[in-house]
């Protein structure tokens, strides 16, 4: 499993639009990415590790601070959420 021991704050981002099988545009080992969300509601994340997580009720202007490799389209009901690397 890769790990990122390094803390580090983002320096790019993007848009995220959530799918069941897409990784986030950019995301890789070395990249993983840290979420905001704009508008809050249920989130479904897959973290670096491989873990599915959803994580409810997130409010709006959220910052998450966990290392994700996908936002997954089912079940997630929050909007206006950025990847940052």
């Amino acid at each position: 499993m890769p790990t990122n021991l390094i803390v580090r704050q983002g320096t790019t981002g993007s848009a995220v639009t959530p799918d069941d099988a897409a990784l986030i545009s950019g995301s890789t080992a070395n990249t993983p990415a840290t979420l905001f969300v704009g508008v809050g509601g249920d989130i479904n994340v897959v973290t670096l590790g491989g873990s599915t997580l959803l994580l409810k009720n997130i409010a709006d202007g959220t910052f998450l601070p966990i290392q994700v490799k996908m936002v997954k389209a089912t079940s997630t009901t929050a909007t206006d959420i950025v990847a940052i690397f």
